[in-house]
């Protein structure tokens, strides 16, 4: 059979181009307001990247029921910047710290001396609220040991808008087991504005807070 010349060109294209195109690209560092690389195991604070009438930074309540474990909430007004936090990957090394990238699991801790709760005040979705219809972002979650006892401890770090971030709960630690997806935003149905899965993200941005030891 005849082979037609233009049928080696093609196939010469195509096999350049497999070959120049990424299989997987590699994930994004996190950057901060100035354009800094997100570290892990410093201390940032997440503000809303909506001014004025958006907010301010992250901080704690008690929960729904007046008692502990503390819920995750945004101050009010945009001049508090809430509570610093750290963010541990599932690969953290103390030695080597090293840096936080988009679309990868971590841990949320804040750095908080409130003795109301005898708790860890790290990052969990709590236990479905069937009164108010939703997964409300609370604490006492567990710092590290990555697998299907703590999903619900596990979050992420993705673009949103402009050069704005968005939390989101999809944890990857245990791909056999089902889980919870979804965007964390906020809850206005009281008068706290809590944390929750919602289709609305809160977006926000990184900022480095002062040295803080933990």
């Amino acid at each position: 059979m005849k082979t037609t010349p233009f049928l080696p060109l093609l196939l010469f294209f195509l096999f350049f181009a497999l070959l120049t195109k990424p299989l997987l690209s590699a994930p994004e560092p996190l950057l901060d307001n100035n354009g800094e690389k997100v570290e892990a195991g410093t201390a940032y604070y997440i503000v809303s990247a909506i001014r004025g009438g958006g907010g301010g930074g992250l901080s704690l309540t008690f929960n729904r029921n007046g008692s502990c474990p503390l819920d995750v909430i945004q101050e009010r007004l945009d001049v508090f910047r809430g509570y610093p936090m750290f963010f541990y990957p599932t690969n953290y090394n103390s030695e080597d710290r090293g840096f936080v990238y988009e679309s990868t699991d971590v841990n949320i801790l804040f750095y908080a001396n409130i003795i109301n709760c005898n708790q860890q005040f790290v990052w969990k979705v709590d236990n479905y609220d069937d009164k108010r219809g939703a997964w409300f972002v609370t604490t006492n979650g567990v710092l590290g040991n990555p697998g299907p006892q703590t999903l619900k401890d596990w979050f992420k770090f993705e673009r949103a808008a402009g050069n704005a971030y968005k939390i989101v709960h999809c944890p990857s630690v245990s791909e056999s087991t089902v889980h919870l997806c979804g965007d964390v935003g906020i809850n206005y149905d009281d008068n706290e504005r809590r944390l929750v899965l919602s289709p609305q993200p809160f977006r926000f941005f990184f900022v480095k807070a002062p040295f803080l030891p933990y």
